[in-house]
């Protein structure tokens, strides 16, 4: 076994849990360069999976998760003869679907399989460039189907601790605001890359995480089309001013938000990060209290 020595007082290293190591005698902290670790591959595979492990156990922790409450309970029967039962925090109704805001999902229930297969096919439409992977983060990841009475299909996707509607959260400062723009900014260029429009971009169906200041576009996914217009970047507009506590300052955010969009989303993106500069005076990553 190989065994890293701190250089302050000779004790074994531990793998500490915010990267790097840690002495346990003196409370020491080292990062090893990829040239220290050149030649021991399988540690360096070993200490990658450490880290995967632990990024994953965090995002299936919501013992800190202590906003959602339960406002509300449904029961539907199930084609095996159980009952499910659905304690949820919040409900969205759309024609022939409910989407309940549960404790570790978001669940919908559809009247009718054609509208599951629809949302499933509006989904399936979407594509990530091998740059940038991680977008696939932003939308929801299908965690089962569950065959109800009555021709009802139910469709669970997995709600990440902290993640919640963003007009939970209204109304957000400016400064706020910006990041959440930032998130409407890079599903839009998903949306473009896959050459869609979703079509309904709002304060409910977008869901933030505000300790990380990430975002998910859950909502309604049956009418998913070929993009043919700049609806989406018009409701990201519209969905900023709903939950905006300020539209006026700085003055570069008002004049976005009035303004046409650009002529795809990536140009409207370079908009917005001009406002960031601009307005904000850069890029800061401000944390809500």
């Amino acid at each position: 076994m190989i065994q890293y020595i701190c250089k302050q007082c000779g004790a074994q290293l531990e793998l500490g849990s915010v990267g790097g190591f840690r002495c346990s005698y003196c409370g020491a902290r080292a990062f090893l360069s990829d040239a220290e670790l050149k030649g021991n591959t399988e540690f360096r595979k070993k200490l990658l999976s450490y880290y995967k492990a632990k990024a994953d156990a965090k995002e299936q922790d919501y013992s800190g998760d202590t906003l959602w409450e339960e406002n509300g309970s449904v029961s539907y029967r199930m084609q095996n003869g159980k009952t499910l039962t659905l304690s949820y925090m919040d409900r969205y109704s759309y024609p022939e679907l409910v989407c309940y805001l549960c404790r570790e999902t978001v669940v919908y229930v559809f009247d009718r399989e054609e509208g599951a297969n629809a949302f499933l096919r509006g989904l399936s439409k979407l594509a990530f460039p091998a740059a940038d992977v991680k977008l696939v983060r932003c939308f929801p990841q299908l965690k089962s189907k569950l065959y109800l009475d009555e021709g009802k299909l139910g469709l669970v996707y997995t709600r990440k601790p902290y993640f919640y509607p963003a007009e939970v959260f209204a109304p957000f400062a400016s400064e706020h605001l910006a990041w959440v723009i930032s998130r409407m900014e890079n599903i839009c260029c998903a949306l473009e890359y896959s050459e869609l429009e979703h079509g309904n971009i709002t304060a409910a169906s977008l869901f933030i995480n505000p300790i990380t200041h990430e975002g998910m576009l859950f909502g309604d996914w049956r009418d998913v089309k070929k993009k043919e217009s700049s609806r989406d970047l018009r409701d990201l507009r519209e969905a900023a001013k709903s939950v905006a506590e300020d539209l006026h300052h700085p003055r570069e955010l008002e004049t976005f938000l009035q303004s046409e969009p650009a002529a795809d989303a990536y140009a409207d993106f370079a908009a917005w990060d001009k406002v960031i500069e601009d307005g904000y005076g850069g890029h800061r990553f401000t944390k809500m209290d």
